[in-house]
């Protein structure tokens, strides 16, 4: 058994490199379109590329910890943790049909209901203001194009 972990935990730290790697040379690829080596389309795929060989490295040459052998999620965990995976990708899909407005509102309110248990009230309200928010950063300030969906505004 142990063997098989410091096998998996080997083989996450080459995948985290191999990942790291692809996204440094898709920033090498994007580095042209950019205005210098701090500011680009380039710079946030070079960073996070950089940090997951980094990430990897570290992983791949550490010995590893006796707490390597935690039990898998169970009960309303588990299942809580699942729908959260099916909120998300939901929200990326569906964010092109009805826009990131709408989205974004209803994706908020199903996670804080799913991992808060927050009111519905309290949960609706505070999505309303993560989303205004967020709409006033993204699209007033640094005037990012968001999918707008069926309903143009």
């Amino acid at each position: 058994m142990k063997l098989l972990l410091k096998c998996v935990h080997k083989s996450g730290a080459i995948v985290t490199i191999l990942i790291g790697m692809l996204s440094v040379v898709e920033a090498r690829k994007l580095y042209p379109y950019g205005m210098n080596l701090l500011t680009g389309d380039h710079a946030f795929p070079g960073l996070i590329g950089i940090l997951l060989i980094i990430a990897g490295v570290f992983l791949l040459f550490s010995k590893g910890n006796s707490n390597d052998n935690q039990p898998l999620p169970k009960g309303k965990v588990k299942y809580s943790m699942i729908f959260t995976i099916i909120v998300l990708l939901l929200y990326c899909y569906v964010m092109e049909y009805v826009g990131y407005l709408i989205s974004t509102f209803l994706a908020i309110i199903c996670l804080m209901q799913l991992i808060g248990k927050y009111r519905l009230v309290f949960s609706a309200f505070t999505a309303a203001l993560f989303t205004a928010g967020l709409y006033y950063l993204f699209i007033v300030l640094l005037k990012t194009p968001l999918p707008s969906g069926y309903f143009h505004f």
